[in-house]
């Protein structure tokens, strides 16, 4: 099932401080909790493709921060993250998973501490927010949406934008590193993270009273010399699928674990307890359900099935794209429960059955050397 797209009405959604600097009459929208984030803007895919992989692209996206303060923010984060926050340093951030009493997965993101004050949540797409507020009761710590908006960097050259748009040292700022800036004379959250499996940093604002399309220009202007240009999410669509990046509400969701993602290691039974910690104690840990899936012959797309020698289902692609420098077609795939990552099997889509192997992820740099 390929994207499509309808005319809708936008006013029970957000759009971002950005949008100005996307809306043309080719853009096309998509949501994400609740924010309309530009998709496709007419850019050649490719192209922008081969940019973000020589030079650094600028995007709109629409992940939404979260703020935990309070006295017991550090308990109530471990209560509802599987990993242990305490490792988590001032200026530094973390990959944590939040699972429900099941031990499924209930939301990811990027969990960072800027300060001995906050942490901020940068959270996937899904209400997670009032699943926090349900088991912050016994806590004195608070968890709110403070209208922050994020705008990603990403790609080779991005750390020359950071220098010219910062003070920040990027010498000393390593990958998942976080702090606080001025930027065009405000104050704003930067780490070093991104969506692209690329060098990269990403801008959080503290708030939506800023000057959205004033930041844009300037960091458009600032990274001249960095090559860096505006882009949209069609060139880091490919290489988050090439670096085994998982989105939440298309790749996983409730219905999966982490150990069946391949992320069990971010599953920390040392710690005391967690929400769903009893259910994954007792779940198997070496079925895998998420993959990867390369076909030399034809491009996947979401909602392509997948099946055995024998005809039977055994699985879908939950995402897909032709890879440049791959030169095959790549997805996630989420294979049915009881199947081996070993089986043979075929895609099949509106045009027939097509080859196709199951594989190991991410597709490109499996040691995490091009965002270090």
């Amino acid at each position: 099932m390929a994207i499509s797209h309808l005319p809708v009405s936008d006013h029970r959604f957000k759009r971002s401080p950005f949008f100005a600097c996307n809306d043309r009459p080719d853009t096309r929208y998509g949501i994400y909790n609740e924010r309309l984030y530009p998709l496709s803007s007419g850019y050649d895919e490719a192209e922008h493709y081969r940019h973000l992989r020589t030079y650094c692209c600028l995007y709109d996206v629409p992940e939404t921060p979260l703020r935990i303060t309070g006295n017991d923010q550090n308990a109530l984060l471990e209560k509802l993250f599987t990993r242990k926050i305490q490792n988590i340093k001032i200026g530094r951030a973390g990959y944590a998973f939040a699972c429900n009493h099941n031990g499924g997965l209930l939301m990811d993101g990027v969990l960072m501490r800027p300060n001995a004050e906050e942490f901020i949540y940068v959270q996937g797409n899904g209400d997670f927010l009032n699943w926090a507020h349900a088991h912050s009761q016994e806590f004195n710590a608070s968890v709110e949406d403070f209208d922050s908006w994020v705008i990603q960097i990403q790609g080779p050259t991005s750390l020359q934008v950071l220098e010219a748009i910062s003070d920040i040292d990027v010498s000393k700022f390593s990958y998942y590193s976080v702090t606080e800036a001025q930027i065009n004379g405000d104050s704003y959250y930067v780490s070093r993270t991104g969506w692209t499996g690329e060098r990269g940093f990403e801008i959080y604002s503290k708030g939506s009273d800023f000057d959205g399309p004033g930041l844009w220009s300037h960091l458009l202007e600032r990274g001249a010399e960095a090559h860096l240009i505006a882009s949209d999410i069609s060139s880091m669509h490919i290489r988050r699928l090439e670096a085994g990046i998982l989105d939440y509400g298309t790749d996983m969701d409730q219905d999966l674990n982490p150990f069946e993602i391949g992320f069990g290691h971010f599953v920390d039974f040392e710690k005391p307890d967690f929400v769903g910690r009893t259910a994954l104690e007792s779940t198997p840990r070496t079925t895998r359900r998420v993959m990867g899936l390369r076909s030399q012959s034809v491009k996947p797309v979401r909602g392509d099935t997948l099946i055995d020698s024998s005809g039977a289902l055994v699985g879908r692609v939950s995402a897909g794209a032709w890879s440049p420098d791959l030169q095959c077609g790549i997805a996630l795939i989420r294979l049915n429960l009881g199947v081996d990552p070993s089986t043979a099997i075929h895609l099949v889509n509106a045009d027939g059955k097509h080859n196709a192997e199951i594989c190991a992820l991410p597709f490109i740099d499996p040691e995490k050397r091009l965002p270090r």
